[in-house]
């Protein structure tokens, strides 16, 4: 049970998060921020089974999973704001945060273009001879693209220490068609282990990540893992009432969750609206390893121009 108080935690940010995020997109306060509603729980359990030095890359709608391996929700706002206190400095889109430390790979805004990444990551592990493995998270969208295959195709014939997870949604709440066929059944073609998990079955995603988990470490190569979601309702919801019908959790507790992390929300939502934009200088920060003779000019001709002025910067070797 203290597992599940843990995903139940984990999932109540996560939502009250997007839910805040969503409607500072649609009044157009940022960019943009993808909907990420529906499987919270399920994307907290396999986040929770992974051990610290586990790599996971996730999609653009599993920032569940960047907040679940520790990043401060803090940090994660000023990056949805582009402010200079985001970890980014602004270069990363909305929703495409990575974290070296916390070992959380950078989204995709194709789909699937993570996918192949974690398989690399997952493979260079296996060469390393590391005790570690990689999580990569997806949609069932991102298995009709090429890059999917690719890297399952990969993975399967190095045997490399990673455990593909898709979430599939046949609730049709979305609005969207609802899928025609499991995700789970390609594997065959690339040796790959198959494994299907309800979403609503949160201990059950926890006990097949488990597994997936140990053989890997074990050598016994990829896994990749189903998550189908069936019941259109809430599923935090249904979590919160096992949990109170399980003893373990009250309302008064419930309700100061909600009110902590309402508060801490708001409290990040604040500094990063009064926070500063990133600096002239950091467009080319962290980007290249050295600047070649373009981009110096580049970077005079910025740095140079007075605020609001607009910059052009001389071609090297123009004819």
């Amino acid at each position: 049970m203290q597992d599940l108080l843990a995903v139940y935690r984990a999932s109540v940010r996560a939502r009250r998060l997007d839910e805040r995020l969503s409607s500072l997109a649609h009044a157009g306060r940022i960019g943009a921020h993808p909907d990420a509603r529906g499987f919270e729980p399920s994307l907290a359990a396999v986040v929770l089974a992974l051990r610290p030095d586990d790599a996971v890359f996730p999609g653009l709608r599993e920032h569940a999973a960047a907040l679940v391996r520790g990043l401060p929700i803090a940090d994660y706002v000023a990056h949805a704001f582009g402010t200079a206190e985001g970890p980014t400095h602004g270069h990363a889109a909305p929703a495409m945060l990575a974290s070296r430390a916390l070992r959380v790979g950078p989204p995709s805004g194709l789909l699937s273009n993570h996918l192949t990444h974690a398989a690399g990551h997952a493979w260079a592990g296996k060469l390393r001879r590391d005790d570690v493995v990689t999580l990569a998270l997806f949609g069932e969208a991102a298995a009709d693209a090429g890059e999917f295959h690719t890297a399952v195709n990969f993975a399967g014939a190095t045997r490399a220490p990673i455990v593909f997870v898709c979430r599939t949604d046949r609730t049709g709440a979305s609005g969207l068609p609802r899928p025609v066929e499991r995700v789970i059944d390609k594997a065959v073609a690339y040796g790959v282990e198959a494994a299907e998990a309800p979403a609503h079955d949160v201990a059950g995603v926890h006990a097949a990540l488990t597994r997936a988990l140990a053989r890997a470490r074990s050598g016994e190569g990829p896994t990749l893992l189903e998550i189908v979601r069936t019941d259109p309702a809430c599923p935090i919801e249904s979590l919160r009432d096992a949990l109170i019908a399980a003893g373990v959790w009250d309302s008064t507790q419930d309700f100061a969750l909600h009110r902590d992390t309402t508060l801490e929300i708001e409290a990040a939502v604040r500094a990063a609206m009064a926070a500063a934009p990133p600096a002239r200088a950091s467009l080319f920060e962290h980007v290249f390893a050295a600047l070649g003779p373009q981009l110096e000019a580049q970077q005079r001709a910025l740095l140079d121009a007075p605020s609001g002025a607009p910059v052009a910067a001389r071609r090297e070797n123009e004819s």
